[in-house]
């Protein structure tokens, strides 16, 4: 068992370097470019049956299009990958929210575990949610024996909190992660026991 992460190509928050959570933006010509680049790299793999899953939000769902189309299998949208809700927080630079609520940024940053954006979510939130359905998929699979590939297209977060809870089995880890950038890939393999990193032939950069 296969799962395929694909983080959302860019859109012009993600330019602007703004904390982008549940606001429901699209792409920029940039990151539609991209995507359909994203779905002619990723034709060339071979993954044999393919179920396609997206965050809700339409920066995935029109990352996820051009791989629906080439594929010929539906968009199943699932809100629990979704990113982090930044709650008023939302939208905001880094250097804005510093000027404008210095004191519980600070607080967020160092333990975003215990403390969340103001009507927000606090990482351990982010992961009960995303955990919950993760756990959910997997069991079904198993139980079902599936081979087909799960392609999720999500958020920066929610695949950052993947790769430190699940491949490193250490949630604390969340922050000293190299998490995907926009239009980034990463394949991993269920070794009967838990998920392990694969390499992806014509992920952007290899050669």
């Amino acid at each position: 068992m296969k799962w395929l992460w694909i983080r959302h190509t860019e859109t012009e928050m993600n330019r602007q370097k703004r904390y982008l959570g549940h606001s429901d933006v699209s792409l920029n010509e940039q990151g539609l470019r991209e995507a359909e680049e994203l779905a002619q790299r990723l034709a060339r793999e071979e993954y044999g049956s393919v179920q396609l899953y997206s965050s809700d939000l339409q920066r995935c769902v029109q990352t996820a299009k051009p791989l629906a189309s080439r594929w010929g299998v539906p968009i199943v949208t699932v809100p629990a990958l979704r990113e982090l809700s930044f709650g008023q927080w939302e939208l905001l630079t880094y250097e804005e929210l510093m000027q404008r609520d210095k004191e519980r940024a600070t607080q967020w940053y160092d333990d975003p575990f215990a403390y969340s954006p103001p009507d927000g979510e606090s990482l351990l939130q982010l992961g009960e949610r995303v955990d919950g359905w993760l756990r959910g998929m997997l069991r079904e699979a198993l139980a079902q024996k599936q081979g087909a590939t799960k392609v999720l297209v999500t958020h920066g977060g929610v695949i950052r909190w993947f790769q430190a809870a699940w491949l490193m089995q250490n949630p604390s880890r969340y922050w000293q992660t190299e998490g995907l950038k926009n239009g980034e890939a990463m394949l991993v393999e269920w070794n009967g026991q838990c998920f392990v990193k694969q390499s992806l032939r014509n992920e952007r950069g290899s050669r």
